[in-house]
């Protein structure tokens, strides 16, 4: 799913650190061709596009102050959420307001819907690379980019980090997902119950998790902005 991560080795390398993480699972219940039709996508920018859209009954609803969503079981272990921010708000905005502490409340608390949640989604399929330099060296960890770095536990000379690559895929459909995730670190020397039914359709830009069951905490967690159109 992710064929290559570094397209050269730096002569300066000292050492080259890759995590790599893949998931494949079916649906608990996977849709029939029956659920699968097409349907209107507004993307981020107000763009309307047709896509395929696949319908499920499900029990799982999830509602905050200023989303709803549904989980969605695999057939072990592990659940696909969704959440769908209210139409006022943008999924930039959401983003920006959700925590990992109201994640977890969400998350946590789950109704349990005996009328079921008609849930509808799109399928799709995304890749995602960033450097996470910055982005770490933000979340409390400069030095270890600098020359104040001290990796001496695990060599004799000056090394620092120069560079952490991570890249994601991901692909949704009607039997269920496949996702990957691949993350390398380059080190040089120096020189993240109502009882009437409820309806989420995903038609417009919402965030998706992979979650754990036993812990609901998600093992990946990303946006749909954007869906290709059917041809």
């Amino acid at each position: 799913m992710i064929p290559e991560i570094m397209n050269h080795i730096d002569p300066d390398a000292r050492m080259y650190l890759i995590n790599a993480l893949a998931f494949h699972a079916e649906w608990k219940t996977v849709y029939e061709s029956s659920d699968i039709y097409d349907q209107v996508f507004t993307n981020s920018n107000g763009v309307e596009k047709k896509v395929s859209m696949m319908h499920s009954l499900e029990t799982n609803y999830l509602e905050g102050e200023q989303e709803t969503g549904f989980i969605k079981p695999y057939a072990e272990g592990y659940s696909f959420a969704a959440l769908l921010p209210d139409e006022n708000i943008s999924i930039e905005d959401y983003i920006s307001s959700l925590d990992a502490d109201r994640l977890s409340e969400i998350l946590n608390t789950v109704r349990i819907c005996p009328e079921e949640v008609y849930a509808t989604m799109p399928k799709f399929k995304g890749d995602f690379d960033v450097i996470l330099n910055q982005i770490l060296s933000h979340m409390g960890m400069p030095d270890a980019f600098t020359g104040n770095a001290d990796f001496t536990g695990i060599a004799d000379n000056d090394l620092y980090i120069e560079n952490i690559i991570h890249k994601t895929y991901i692909e949704v459909d009607e039997q269920g997902t496949k996702a990957a995730a691949v993350t390398a670190v380059e080190l040089n020397n120096e020189a993240v119950v109502t009882a009437e039914p409820k309806f989420v359709t995903l038609d417009r830009p919402f965030i998706y998790m992979i979650i754990d069951n036993n812990n609901k905490l998600p093992i990946f967690i990303g946006t749909v902005k954007d869906l290709d159109a059917i041809a």
